[in-house]
């Protein structure tokens, strides 16, 4: 009897070394109690066994291909073998497929804790995992920027979105259909087609905002402050918040946007999904050597070089991917002709409408990048907007850009 334990304990060995997986036990610190997880690690992520949720106070069915997991305020459904998942009805990506092996089904822990609101962390004193719960923004939602304090009362049924990163976040959390109007300048993703528009970020026409009389304008960045008060004359409530700079402040208000329009499973969901996805390249490209050096086309030609400093979330992203942003040496959008051709780029990427400028002009002829022909094409709207198109298809097509060996390993 013992030698063929031994065998069986040896067979699910070899299994695991050639399925890239490694079996655990794990324990979550969680509620003030200690649980004990089935678990896999599998590819640098902790899956947890569907039946271990329950000791979460969680419910878990398997449903086909389907494995779903809820409470009574919150529903997860996995398709199995896929990197998707809704949650409350909301699609959204992972960075790893959730799978089934054996009689068991494996989900991705961290993703599971977060969207449940806590914060997830390796604790060394239990070496285990664990969950702290996060305090949940409620009504009346505020929100501060410059210096100013919006609040939000209760929900919002109707929104005018003045920001295009704004509008593609609400899609994002599946709160697109309380969007009933939009600036031109919202063009993701294709339902906001049929949504009215009501003019420019700069000078949205106040009487058209007005006539749709939302419950709600959210402004970002760029508006005027007369053009705001105006809606205020008009008895409307307003939102204006300077979009956010880094990766941070991209996750923290699509937190606040998400309690704002009472979605925040939705919202803390996407930003763990963002978060993962940057972790997971990271994890690839963090050892790469001999990194390109990259430069980020904001503006160019007649009116002077802008890109994108080390402030921002496109140097972040850069770095992310494996590159060095040659930018980083400024603060801020400004730059200068000398500096780009002191830092000389081995990449340089932007939009088609500065294309024809930068291969063509005598300025940047000398420029390693332009006589390899490496000046790469992206689409601008990805990389201008703080949204997780940034992260979805932004940094997959920086990635595959600087490292291409890398892409291919990706999930999402």
């Amino acid at each position: 009897m013992k030698n063929i334990s031994r065998l069986l304990l040896i067979s699910i060995l070899i299994t695991a070394l050639f399925s890239g997986l490694a079996f655990a036990s794990t324990s979550l610190k969680f509620d003030g109690s200690t649980k004990v997880l089935t678990t896999e690690l599998k590819d640098g992520r902790t899956f947890v066994a569907g039946s271990s949720l329950k000791s979460l106070g969680l419910d878990f069915t398997l449903n086909q291909s389907t494995a779903i997991v809820k409470n009574k305020e919150v529903e997860l459904r996995f398709t199995l073998n896929t990197n998707k998942v809704k949650v409350n009805n909301t699609d959204f990506t992972l960075d790893s497929k959730s799978y089934k092996n054996g009689q068991e089904v494996y989900l991705p822990l961290r993703f599971i804790l977060e969207t449940l609101g806590y914060d997830v962390k390796w604790d060394k004193g239990t070496n285990g995992i664990r969950a702290d719960k996060q305090k949940n923004i409620s009504y009346p939602v505020t929100i501060e920027s410059n210096e100013i304090k919006y609040t939000v009362a209760k929900e919002p049924s109707t929104i005018v979105s003045l920001a295009p990163d704004v509008t593609e976040t609400l899609f994002a959390i599946g709160a697109g259909d309380k969007v009933k109007g939009r600036t031109q300048y919202c063009n993701y993703p294709k339902a906001v087609s049929a949504i009215k528009e009501v003019g420019s970020m700069y000078e949205p026409n106040v009487e058209v905002v007005i006539d749709i009389n939302p419950d709600l304008v959210i402004a970002a960045t760029h508006y005027k402050e007369e053009i705001l008060n105006k809606f205020k004359e008009g008895k409307l409530s307003v939102l204006a918040k300077e979009s956010p700079k880094t990766l941070e402040e991209m996750y923290d208000y699509t937190l606040k946007i998400g309690a704002v329009v009472n979605k925040n499973y939705e919202a803390r969901a996407l930003v763990s999904t963002m978060k993962s996805k940057v972790e997971t390249v990271k994890m690839y490209t963090g050892n790469v050597k001999n990194k390109p050096k990259a430069y980020y086309v904001v503006g160019t030609g007649q009116y002077g070089e802008y890109t994108a400093g080390k402030d921002t979330f496109i140097s972040e992203i850069i770095r992310v991917a494996g590159g060095i942003n040659v930018a980083d040496d400024v603060t801020g959008w400004s730059y200068s002709l000398e500096k780009l051709i002191d830092n000389d780029p081995d990449i340089i990427f932007g939009p088609d409408s500065d294309y024809e400028t930068m291969t063509t002009s005598d300025n940047y002829k000398g420029l390693k990048a332009i006589k390899n022909n490496n000046y790469k094409i992206v689409d601008r709207d990805v990389f201008s907007r703080p949204s997780p198109r940034l992260i979805d298809e932004g940094l997959k097509v920086l990635v595959e850009m600087f490292n291409k060996n890398i892409v291919n390993k990706l999930s999402f």
